[in-house]
């Protein structure tokens, strides 16, 4: 019997406007009724996860950057794995000589080393956030503009450190000479950007963890996701994996099973027929 179903937030529950559909929400407090509980697992931060939740009314505890940090359905912190120095000074060497942008998600929110024009130029072209709900001065004022001089200065933690460029070539060549930082877990979710973490700051490792803390087996467990920042709780041993219809391929080699689409409620059609149909047929 599911008692956890784990889902990543873009390009999965959130459909291609960047909302959580009527269906969508209705299904899921249909689970949370009949005992199920959620997890969003997502690249985001806390907040941004946050907003498309209470929107439709929803409650649920999330992890947060890939695993960086995990907050419990009341919003309290239960969990947190940051970078250390020596990883943000590694990474940044690794990409010293590339024009990529960096979005830093820290303890004081987010911020980059991006010049004004630049930033708004990568925005306008759709390659610095998959956030179909954000315009650009929403964006903007989430971030905090550091000179890059002063970015080790000022007494950071790091979470999660997005490299953002508009060619897989480019990131691709930062992703080889990433593999010499030590205790580094490289994923994506945009073919636009490489999220970087602590190897330990993974959604697997988090789902896991959150399973075991609420006394829930691994083969009690449904995951739902497209990227592959999802595959590391998607290539686990669980009940179900599901890919979303509009799944990167390797997701979808890996997972279980297959859904719909985002945009066809995907997240609603599996928990319709793999929790509540399937699990109720059973009892």
């Amino acid at each position: 019997m599911v008692k956890l179903v784990a889902v990543d937030m873009d390009g999965t529950l959130l459909g291609p406007d960047g909302h959580i559909s009527v269906r969508n929400a209705h299904v899921i407090r249909c689970m949370q009724n009949a005992g199920v509980e959620l997890l969003v697992c997502t690249g985001r931060s806390y907040a941004d996860a946050l907003l498309p939740l209470e929107e439709a009314g929803l409650k649920a505890a999330v992890v947060c950057m890939n695993g960086a940090s995990v907050y419990d359905w009341k919003g309290r912190l239960i969990h947190k794995q940051e970078l250390a120095r020596s990883q943000v000074e590694h990474i940044l060497e690794c990409c010293r000589n590339e024009d990529v942008i960096f979005d830093f998600m820290t303890d004081r929110g987010s911020c980059t080393i991006a010049g004004e024009e630049e930033f708004r130029e990568c925005f306008e072209r759709d390659i610095l956030l998959p956030m179909a709900e954000y315009s650009y001065e929403n964006i903007r004022r989430r971030f905090t503009m550091i000179p890059p001089g002063e970015l080790l200065c000022r007494g950071l933690e790091f979470y999660k450190i997005s490299v953002i460029h508009e060619s897989r070539q480019v990131l691709e060549q930062v992703k080889e000479r990433l593999k010499a930082v030590e205790d580094l877990a490289v994923a994506s979710s945009f073919i636009t950007n490489l999220e970087l973490t602590h190897i330990e700051a993974q959604k697997g490792k988090a789902l896991a963890a959150y399973a075991s803390m609420k006394n829930i087996r691994l083969d009690q467990v449904m995951a739902i996701g497209d990227s592959e920042n999802d595959y590391s709780m998607l290539s686990m041993n669980l009940k179900y994996t599901v890919a979303m219809g509009n799944a990167m391929e390797r997701i979808k080699n890996t997972a279980k099973c297959q859904t719909r689409t985002n945009a066809q409620d995907g997240v609603a059609y599996a928990i319709e027929n793999l929790v509540l149909y399937k699990e109720a047929g059973r009892a």
